[in-house]
């Protein structure tokens, strides 16, 4: 069988096990601070980018509106979130960094920057440029 064949055949398969895999890793980096990798993308998220709604939470992280929501419960409920009202829709509310996540900021970032660096040392620049090209057309999937 050709290879590119048996890529095609195995795809999915294949970016599943290998996301899996990579969430693993960084699960096993935020465990240290009692977080998984989700939470402190989202937390990150709000440290970097100041209060805002779930929404915009979704879109820079990624994350599908129903686990965002999941995640801002349980860090709420830790203490690390802070909710409010919008004001400008009293529906809708507002998130942001609660005193106890802004502790943890600098830790979480070193975390992070670790992780990645050892990442970067594995893998070959044109690789990861190749492999960010490879994320910008799943990203553009329905």
């Amino acid at each position: 069988m050709a290879v590119e064949e048996r890529l095609r055949e195995c795809l999915g398969l294949r970016t599943g096990a290998a996301y899996r895999r990579l969430d693993r890793y960084y699960n096993r980096g935020f465990e240290k601070v009692g977080l998984t990798h989700a939470h402190a993308q989202a937390l990150l998220c709000l440290l970097k980018g100041g209060e805002q709604r779930m929404t915009a939470i979704a879109h820079t992280t990624g994350f599908e509106q129903s686990t965002v929501s999941r995640l801002m419960q349980e860090l709420t409920n830790r203490r690390f979130v802070l909710r409010r009202r919008d004001p400008a829709d009293g529906r809708a509310q507002l998130l942001r960094a609660g005193a106890k996540a802004r502790a943890l900021r600098a830790e979480l970032e070193r975390i992070q920057r670790r992780l990645n660096d050892r990442l970067r040392r594995e893998i070959d620049s044109d690789d990861l440029r190749g492999f960010f090209g490879v994320t910008e057309v799943f990203n553009r999937l329905p």
